[in-house]
């Protein structure tokens, strides 16, 4: 009798952890089955509603996210090549308000492209540069801010299914974005130590540069951008078996 109830037990236990793991999935996240053929447009739909939750980082009380969307800290940024510039504790608003444009997913190898627009965003941050533009000299050290417009981003996440507590669950292995067209404009408060004049003008003779500009910083805004989505995408998926996310309906 004994070694009938042990095994019920164990029995009871295993499928307690079962349901535990197939309810783990966060009320607020909309699930689409993988064998849609409208897998792409459920998706676009289901992030759609998400908005509220990817703005603020709460998802439920099982999945509460530190990425938020409303104040996307980038941190720290420093190119020294043809513009030696710091730029520190940069944060971006305005992500939030993105809308998806495209979406292109293979939910059996999970890979997934996607490119959103993004009207309007503003960045700040403390900075220090130093720039020789020919015959102009540009240094100072200060407040910088900035704004982007009409902005494209290019996302793409890849993964693999593995088994966790003998439900498949999914790892996401890489993420990148890209930041593929805006409209930049910056303005570095305190240039020349903080004489007005010539501070103006160097700020218009840096947004005449803009594209310069852009060449430099933008590729480690990305770099950092990236690893922000690799974290985000990693808790989200971490938090529910595969199957709740995309179940075979």
């Amino acid at each position: 009798m004994k070694t009938h109830f042990s095994i019920f037990l164990q029995i009871f236990v295993v499928i307690l952890i079962a349901e535990n793991n197939r309810a783990a999935i966060a009320p607020s996240i909309k699930t689409c089955p993988r064998n849609s053929p409208n897998l792409a447009e459920c998706l676009i739909k289901a992030v759609d509603v998400m908005k509220p939750q990817i703005s603020t980082g709460y998802y439920g009380p099982n999945l509460i996210s530190d990425v938020n969307l409303t104040r996307v800290l980038i941190g720290d940024i420093a190119v020294n090549r043809n513009i030696n510039v710091k730029l520190l504790g940069m944060y971006i608003v305005g992500m939030n308000n993105f809308k998806i444009e495209k979406l292109r997913i293979n939910p059996e190898k999970f890979k997934i492209e996607i490119i959103v627009s993004i009207p309007h965003m503003d960045g700040f941050a403390k900075y220090s540069l130093g720039w020789n533009l020919g015959i102009f000299a540009i240094q100072g050290a200060g407040d910088e801010n900035f704004s982007l417009d009409n902005t494209k981003v290019l996302m793409k996440l890849s993964g693999t299914r593995y088994p966790r507590n003998g439900v498949e669950y999914l790892k996401i292995d890489s993420a990148e974005m890209t930041i593929k067209s805006g409209n930049l404009r910056v303005y570095f408060d305190n240039l020349f130590n903080g004489q007005k004049a010539l501070e103006k003008a160097a700020n218009e003779v840096i947004n005449q540069n803009i594209e310069l500009f852009k060449g430099e910083v933008f590729p480690p805004i990305e770099q950092n951008l990236s690893k922000i989505l690799l974290r985000l995408a990693t808790q989200i998926f971490d938090s529910a078996p595969y199957e709740e996310f995309f179940p075979i309906k």
